[in-house]
Protein backbone atom coordinates (compact mmCIF):
# COMPACT_ATOMS: atom_id res chain seq x y z
CA UNK A 1 0.00 0.00 0.00
CA UNK A 2 1.91 3.16 -1.11
CA UNK A 3 1.73 5.90 1.78
CA UNK A 4 -1.01 8.53 2.08
CA UNK A 5 1.96 11.27 2.04
CA UNK A 6 2.74 9.85 -1.57
CA UNK A 7 -1.31 9.75 -2.94
CA UNK A 8 -1.56 13.46 -2.05
CA UNK A 9 1.85 14.11 -4.02
CA UNK A 10 0.52 12.80 -7.40
CA UNK A 11 0.45 15.76 -8.93
CA UNK A 12 3.77 16.55 -9.82
CA UNK A 13 6.49 13.95 -10.76
CA UNK A 14 9.04 16.15 -9.10
CA UNK A 15 6.76 15.85 -6.03
CA UNK A 16 6.71 12.19 -6.44
CA UNK A 17 10.04 11.31 -6.52
CA UNK A 18 10.42 13.45 -3.29
CA UNK A 19 7.58 11.19 -1.89
CA UNK A 20 9.10 8.12 -3.04
CA UNK A 21 12.99 8.94 -1.25
CA UNK A 22 11.01 9.54 1.94
CA UNK A 23 9.30 6.22 1.65
CA UNK A 24 12.81 4.77 1.28
CA UNK A 25 13.88 6.65 4.38
CA UNK A 26 10.80 5.83 6.48
CA UNK A 27 10.26 2.57 5.59
CA UNK A 28 12.89 0.46 3.22
CA UNK A 29 13.72 -0.12 -0.44
CA UNK A 30 11.36 -2.63 -1.41
CA UNK A 31 8.64 0.05 0.04
CA UNK A 32 10.31 2.45 -2.38
CA UNK A 33 10.43 0.48 -5.38
CA UNK A 34 6.38 -0.66 -4.68
CA UNK A 35 5.70 3.42 -4.62
CA UNK A 36 8.25 4.02 -7.74
CA UNK A 37 6.18 1.43 -9.98
CA UNK A 38 3.06 2.82 -8.94
CA UNK A 39 3.88 6.31 -9.50
CA UNK A 40 4.76 5.07 -13.07
CA UNK A 41 1.50 3.92 -13.70
CA UNK A 42 0.34 7.23 -13.33
CA UNK A 43 3.92 9.18 -15.05
CA UNK A 44 4.97 6.05 -17.84
CA UNK A 45 6.90 8.56 -19.85
CA UNK A 46 8.60 9.94 -17.23
CA UNK A 47 12.16 9.89 -17.66
CA UNK A 48 13.56 10.84 -14.02
CA UNK A 49 10.93 8.00 -12.45
CA UNK A 50 12.69 5.59 -14.51
CA UNK A 51 15.91 6.40 -13.39
CA UNK A 52 15.07 6.60 -10.05
CA UNK A 53 13.21 2.75 -10.72
CA UNK A 54 16.94 2.14 -12.00
CA UNK A 55 18.27 3.35 -8.69
CA UNK A 56 15.76 1.60 -6.57
CA UNK A 57 16.35 -2.27 -8.47
CA UNK A 58 20.46 -1.85 -7.36
CA UNK A 59 21.93 -2.46 -4.21
CA UNK A 60 22.30 0.71 -2.08
CA UNK A 61 25.41 2.42 -2.30
CA UNK A 62 28.05 1.98 0.49
CA UNK A 63 30.61 4.06 1.75
CA UNK A 64 32.77 1.31 1.94
CA UNK A 65 33.11 -1.73 -0.13
CA UNK A 66 30.42 -1.08 -3.53
CA UNK A 67 28.28 -3.98 -3.18
CA UNK A 68 27.35 -5.84 -6.64
CA UNK A 69 24.15 -6.12 -8.02
CA UNK A 70 22.95 -9.93 -9.40
CA UNK A 71 22.03 -10.58 -12.76
CA UNK A 72 18.28 -9.63 -12.12
CA UNK A 73 18.92 -7.01 -10.73
CA UNK A 74 21.13 -5.69 -13.55
CA UNK A 75 18.50 -6.99 -15.98
CA UNK A 76 15.87 -5.02 -14.16
CA UNK A 77 17.98 -1.53 -14.00
CA UNK A 78 18.84 -1.92 -17.52
CA UNK A 79 14.98 -2.10 -18.44
CA UNK A 80 14.14 0.76 -16.35
CA UNK A 81 17.25 3.05 -17.78
CA UNK A 82 16.31 1.71 -21.53
CA UNK A 83 12.83 3.13 -20.60
CA UNK A 84 14.08 6.73 -19.27
CA UNK A 85 16.77 7.54 -22.21
CA UNK A 86 13.73 6.94 -24.28
CA UNK A 87 11.60 9.42 -22.51
CA UNK A 88 14.55 11.68 -21.73
CA UNK A 89 17.26 11.23 -23.52
CA UNK A 90 19.31 13.94 -22.28
CA UNK A 91 19.77 11.98 -18.89
CA UNK A 92 23.46 11.27 -18.88
CA UNK A 93 23.34 9.84 -15.83
CA UNK A 94 21.12 6.89 -17.25
CA UNK A 95 23.41 6.62 -20.24
CA UNK A 96 26.40 6.22 -17.82
CA UNK A 97 24.96 3.54 -15.60
CA UNK A 98 23.39 1.84 -18.46
CA UNK A 99 26.99 1.83 -20.46
CA UNK A 100 28.69 0.40 -17.05
CA UNK A 101 25.89 -2.01 -16.49
CA UNK A 102 26.02 -3.53 -19.28
CA UNK A 103 29.66 -3.49 -19.76
CA UNK A 104 31.75 -4.21 -16.48
CA UNK A 105 28.65 -6.07 -14.52
CA UNK A 106 27.20 -7.78 -17.76
CA UNK A 107 29.59 -8.46 -20.50
CA UNK A 108 27.06 -7.59 -22.93
CA UNK A 109 29.43 -5.31 -25.04
CA UNK A 110 27.70 -5.90 -28.22
CA UNK A 111 24.39 -4.44 -26.24
CA UNK A 112 27.02 -1.41 -24.89
CA UNK A 113 28.46 -0.56 -28.56
CA UNK A 114 24.51 -0.42 -29.69
CA UNK A 115 23.89 1.78 -26.38
CA UNK A 116 26.77 3.90 -26.70
CA UNK A 117 25.70 4.51 -30.54
CA UNK A 118 21.93 5.82 -29.98
CA UNK A 119 23.60 8.48 -27.50
CA UNK A 120 26.37 9.88 -30.18
CA UNK A 121 22.93 9.69 -32.36
CA UNK A 122 21.43 12.10 -30.21
CA UNK A 123 24.42 13.42 -29.62
CA UNK A 124 27.15 13.44 -31.74
CA UNK A 125 29.14 16.26 -30.24
CA UNK A 126 29.99 13.99 -27.12
CA UNK A 127 33.28 12.29 -26.65
CA UNK A 128 31.75 10.19 -24.08
CA UNK A 129 30.12 7.23 -26.42
CA UNK A 130 32.96 7.39 -29.06
CA UNK A 131 35.37 6.81 -26.06
CA UNK A 132 33.26 3.77 -24.54
CA UNK A 133 33.24 2.44 -28.51
CA UNK A 134 36.94 2.64 -28.83
CA UNK A 135 37.54 0.82 -25.12
CA UNK A 136 35.06 -2.50 -26.44
CA UNK A 137 36.48 -2.52 -30.15
CA UNK A 138 40.28 -2.59 -28.48
CA UNK A 139 38.96 -5.12 -26.37
CA UNK A 140 37.72 -7.51 -29.13
CA UNK A 141 41.24 -7.01 -30.92
CA UNK A 142 39.23 -4.83 -33.56
CA UNK A 143 41.70 -2.28 -33.98
CA UNK A 144 40.87 -0.94 -36.99
CA UNK A 145 37.33 -0.12 -36.18
CA UNK A 146 38.46 1.56 -32.91
CA UNK A 147 41.35 3.31 -34.43
CA UNK A 148 38.64 5.11 -36.52
CA UNK A 149 36.42 6.33 -34.14
CA UNK A 150 39.20 7.51 -32.60
CA UNK A 151 40.11 9.98 -35.59
CA UNK A 152 36.97 11.51 -34.68
CA UNK A 153 37.98 11.97 -31.01
CA UNK A 154 40.71 13.64 -31.87
CA UNK A 155 39.07 15.71 -34.42
CA UNK A 156 36.69 16.98 -31.78
CA UNK A 157 37.11 19.88 -29.91
CA UNK A 158 39.61 18.81 -26.63
CA UNK A 159 38.43 21.95 -24.58
CA UNK A 160 35.33 20.40 -24.17
CA UNK A 161 37.03 17.13 -22.71
CA UNK A 162 37.15 16.36 -18.91
CA UNK A 163 40.58 15.94 -17.42
CA UNK A 164 39.54 12.65 -17.11
CA UNK A 165 38.30 12.09 -20.69
CA UNK A 166 41.45 13.14 -21.59
CA UNK A 167 43.42 10.40 -19.52
CA UNK A 168 41.10 7.66 -20.56
CA UNK A 169 41.94 8.93 -24.43
CA UNK A 170 45.51 8.86 -23.81
CA UNK A 171 45.38 5.41 -22.63
CA UNK A 172 43.39 3.81 -25.20
CA UNK A 173 45.45 5.92 -27.34
CA UNK A 174 48.95 3.99 -26.36
CA UNK A 175 47.11 1.18 -26.73
CA UNK A 176 46.14 1.43 -30.02
CA UNK A 177 49.41 2.74 -31.45
CA UNK A 178 50.87 -0.54 -30.10
CA UNK A 179 47.99 -3.16 -31.15
CA UNK A 180 48.06 -1.09 -34.81
CA UNK A 181 51.75 -1.92 -34.74
CA UNK A 182 50.95 -5.71 -35.10
CA UNK A 183 51.25 -7.90 -37.58
CA UNK A 184 47.91 -9.26 -38.24
CA UNK A 185 48.55 -12.81 -37.51
CA UNK A 186 49.68 -11.60 -34.37
CA UNK A 187 46.45 -9.89 -33.18
CA UNK A 188 44.95 -12.48 -30.67
CA UNK A 189 41.45 -13.85 -32.33
CA UNK A 190 40.23 -16.61 -29.66
CA UNK A 191 37.22 -17.40 -31.41
CA UNK A 192 39.66 -19.45 -33.87
CA UNK A 193 40.81 -22.52 -32.22
CA UNK A 194 43.71 -22.51 -34.22
CA UNK A 195 45.81 -19.67 -32.87
CA UNK A 196 49.26 -19.96 -32.19
CA UNK A 197 48.53 -17.63 -28.81
CA UNK A 198 46.13 -20.46 -27.45
CA UNK A 199 48.93 -23.30 -27.87
CA UNK A 200 51.49 -20.42 -25.72
CA UNK A 201 48.18 -20.27 -22.67
CA UNK A 202 47.42 -23.99 -22.79
CA UNK A 203 51.22 -24.68 -21.68
CA UNK A 204 51.27 -21.64 -18.87
CA UNK A 205 47.85 -22.24 -18.06
CA UNK A 206 48.98 -22.96 -14.49
CA UNK A 207 50.84 -19.63 -14.13
CA UNK A 208 48.66 -16.19 -12.55
CA UNK A 209 49.02 -13.32 -13.67
CA UNK A 210 51.90 -10.43 -12.17
CA UNK A 211 49.93 -8.11 -10.36
CA UNK A 212 51.08 -4.22 -11.11
CA UNK A 213 51.94 -4.69 -6.94
CA UNK A 214 54.37 -7.47 -7.04
CA UNK A 215 55.74 -5.87 -10.47
CA UNK A 216 56.77 -2.90 -8.31
CA UNK A 217 57.78 -4.16 -5.23
CA UNK A 218 60.04 -6.93 -7.04
CA UNK A 219 61.66 -6.11 -9.99
CA UNK A 220 61.18 -2.21 -9.92
CA UNK A 221 62.01 -1.25 -6.78
CA UNK A 222 65.18 -3.51 -5.87
CA UNK A 223 66.96 -1.64 -9.00
CA UNK A 224 65.57 1.43 -7.84
CA UNK A 225 67.63 0.54 -4.59
CA UNK A 226 70.88 0.40 -6.03
CA UNK A 227 70.91 2.49 -8.49
CA UNK A 228 69.73 4.82 -5.12
CA UNK A 229 72.74 3.71 -2.89
CA UNK A 230 74.93 4.42 -5.86
CA UNK A 231 73.90 8.10 -6.10
CA UNK A 232 73.97 8.31 -2.21
CA UNK A 233 77.78 6.49 -2.44
CA UNK A 234 78.59 8.84 -5.28
CA UNK A 235 77.27 12.12 -3.45
CA UNK A 236 77.79 11.78 0.50
CA UNK A 237 80.29 14.43 0.25
CA UNK A 238 78.13 17.14 -0.60
CA UNK A 239 76.50 16.69 2.60
CA UNK A 240 72.43 18.04 3.14
CA UNK A 241 72.62 18.97 -0.62
CA UNK A 242 73.82 15.78 -1.61
CA UNK A 243 71.23 14.08 0.31
CA UNK A 244 68.11 16.29 -1.34
CA UNK A 245 69.58 15.39 -5.03
CA UNK A 246 69.90 11.66 -3.91
CA UNK A 247 66.04 11.71 -2.92
CA UNK A 248 65.19 13.78 -6.17
CA UNK A 249 67.21 11.10 -8.06
CA UNK A 250 65.10 8.32 -6.99
CA UNK A 251 61.71 9.78 -7.49
CA UNK A 252 62.98 10.52 -10.72
CA UNK A 253 64.30 6.99 -11.56
CA UNK A 254 61.54 5.55 -9.98
CA UNK A 255 59.02 7.23 -12.08
CA UNK A 256 61.13 6.69 -15.38
CA UNK A 257 62.00 3.38 -14.81
CA UNK A 258 58.48 2.63 -14.29
CA UNK A 259 57.09 4.57 -17.33
CA UNK A 260 59.92 2.57 -19.42
CA UNK A 261 58.90 -1.09 -18.02
CA UNK A 262 55.38 -1.05 -19.06
CA UNK A 263 56.26 -3.14 -22.21
CA UNK A 264 57.91 -5.82 -20.30
CA UNK A 265 55.19 -5.67 -17.51
CA UNK A 266 52.38 -6.33 -20.49
CA UNK A 267 54.49 -9.17 -22.18
CA UNK A 268 54.74 -10.71 -18.96
CA UNK A 269 50.91 -10.61 -18.39
CA UNK A 270 50.13 -11.64 -22.28
CA UNK A 271 48.66 -14.56 -21.56
CA UNK A 272 46.36 -12.93 -19.38
CA UNK A 273 45.62 -10.44 -21.37
CA UNK A 274 44.86 -12.90 -24.38
CA UNK A 275 42.64 -14.60 -21.97
CA UNK A 276 40.80 -12.02 -20.80
CA UNK A 277 40.15 -11.79 -24.46
CA UNK A 278 38.98 -14.76 -24.84
CA UNK A 279 36.61 -13.95 -22.04
CA UNK A 280 35.10 -10.79 -23.41
CA UNK A 281 34.40 -13.04 -26.83
CA UNK A 282 32.71 -15.92 -24.73
CA UNK A 283 30.55 -12.80 -22.89
CA UNK A 284 29.82 -10.64 -26.15
CA UNK A 285 29.13 -13.93 -28.14
CA UNK A 286 27.33 -15.89 -26.06
CA UNK A 287 29.02 -18.84 -27.18
CA UNK A 288 32.22 -20.62 -25.85
CA UNK A 289 35.66 -20.36 -27.03
CA UNK A 290 38.20 -21.75 -24.28
CA UNK A 291 39.40 -24.65 -24.04
CA UNK A 292 38.00 -27.24 -21.17
CA UNK A 293 41.94 -27.71 -19.84
CA UNK A 294 42.81 -23.35 -20.13
CA UNK A 295 39.17 -23.55 -18.40
CA UNK A 296 40.63 -25.32 -15.59
CA UNK A 297 43.98 -23.81 -15.37
CA UNK A 298 44.90 -21.38 -11.95
CA UNK A 299 45.36 -18.68 -15.05
CA UNK A 300 41.64 -18.89 -16.07
CA UNK A 301 40.60 -19.18 -12.10
CA UNK A 302 42.39 -16.35 -11.26
CA UNK A 303 41.10 -14.11 -14.17
CA UNK A 304 37.72 -14.71 -12.47
CA UNK A 305 38.36 -13.62 -9.45
CA UNK A 306 37.64 -10.65 -9.14
CA UNK A 307 34.31 -10.43 -11.68
CA UNK A 308 31.22 -9.02 -10.59
CA UNK A 309 28.45 -11.66 -9.03
CA UNK A 310 26.14 -11.04 -12.01
CA UNK A 311 29.22 -11.00 -14.68
CA UNK A 312 29.81 -14.93 -13.11
CA UNK A 313 26.10 -15.52 -13.48
CA UNK A 314 26.01 -14.90 -16.46
CA UNK A 315 29.23 -16.56 -17.76
CA UNK A 316 28.51 -19.82 -16.15
CA UNK A 317 25.32 -20.42 -17.86
CA UNK A 318 27.05 -19.65 -21.20
CA UNK A 319 29.87 -22.53 -20.31
CA UNK A 320 26.72 -24.92 -18.95
CA UNK A 321 25.25 -24.53 -22.71
CA UNK A 322 28.34 -25.21 -23.91
CA UNK A 323 27.41 -23.95 -27.95
CA UNK A 324 31.03 -23.42 -29.77
CA UNK A 325 31.76 -19.47 -31.13
CA UNK A 326 31.94 -19.77 -34.87
CA UNK A 327 35.56 -19.44 -36.17
CA UNK A 328 35.03 -16.57 -37.91
CA UNK A 329 33.10 -14.66 -35.12
CA UNK A 330 33.46 -10.70 -35.88
CA UNK A 331 31.03 -7.75 -33.90
CA UNK A 332 28.01 -7.19 -35.72
CA UNK A 333 28.04 -3.59 -34.79
CA UNK A 334 28.94 -1.15 -37.61
CA UNK A 335 29.62 2.89 -36.94
CA UNK A 336 26.66 5.30 -38.52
Amino acid sequence: MLSASLHRAMSEPEDVLGSIRETLKEDGREAAVRAVEAALEDYPEDGLLWLEAADLHLPPRSRGKPIDPDLSQCANAVRCLRSAVSFSPDLEEAWALGGLILVDHLGMMEDALEWWEEYRTLNPESPAPMIEQVAILARYGEYAAASKIMDLIVNLNQDTLTKSQKRRIADVGRSLEDALGLRQKDVFRPQDPNHPRWAKIERYRNQKPVSQTYFLFFMIAPLVFVLGFVASAALSPYGAKGQVITFLFILAAFFTITRLSEPLFRWMNRNATDLDRALDIEMASGKVCIPESVREGRLHKSMLKYRPPAWLERHSRIVAEGQRVQRRWVTSFTTK
